[in-house]
């Protein structure tokens, strides 16, 4: 297998939506909430995202998936950042639950963070939201000390995204150290 067919294949595994979708879905997931809470607001993190991409992808305002051309990032990460707020302070509100507050904010803010850095500069989503991914894991499942693993997978994804040529090494260690100090900040320090 080549270089290249391998580090598509990881960039895949970890691709940024399934990380950006996966990190607050979960705490829906395996919060003890009402089947309606979780179905409503799985969909909403799931469908909101993917939607807006193809809507402005249709009208030509971003080219590929993986938004490699960072003059295509503001637009669908600000909106992006807009939907995870409504959706954070929605599902605080109707909750109340400090789990789904403490992800729903994170993703919020990590959100937040990425669009205003991608103003200046091509920080790696796929870094961030996996980054995210595996704090959230640890967060939900503290008993399960095994899941600290899970950041054995960052060097490989962060290879991927070098070896594809979408990020540089201080693209992807940037992502790693910005959602991880957030991730750290919501989940054990707040």
């Amino acid at each position: 297998m080549s270089k290249k067919k391998l580090a598509r294949i990881i960039s895949e595994l970890f691709n940024g939506f399934v990380t950006m979708i996966l990190a607050p879905s979960l705490v829906f997931l395996v919060s003890d909430i009402q089947i309606t809470y979780k179905i409503l607001f799985v969909s909403l993190y799931a469908i909101l995202p993917i939607s807006l991409f193809f809507l402005l992808r249709k009208i030509g305002k971003i080219s590929d998936y993986e938004f490699t051309k960072r003059e295509e990032r503001p637009l669908y990460f600000t909106l992006h950042a807009t939907i995870f707020l409504l959706l954070s302070v929605a599902s605080t509100l109707l909750i109340k639950n400090p789990e789904i507050t403490a992800v729903t904010t994170a993703a919020f803010v990590i959100s937040s963070v990425l669009t205003i850095i991608t103003l200046f500069w091509k920080i790696s989503g796929h870094m961030i939201f996996s980054t995210l991914l595996f704090f959230t894991l640890i967060y939900l499942f503290p008993h399960l000390s095994f899941l600290w693993l899970l950041f054995l997978f960052t060097p490989a994804i962060a290879w991927s995204r070098v070896e594809l040529g979408k990020h540089t090494w201080m693209q992807t260690v940037a992502g790693v150290v910005v959602s991880s100090i957030i991730s750290i900040t919501f989940f054990f320090v707040l």
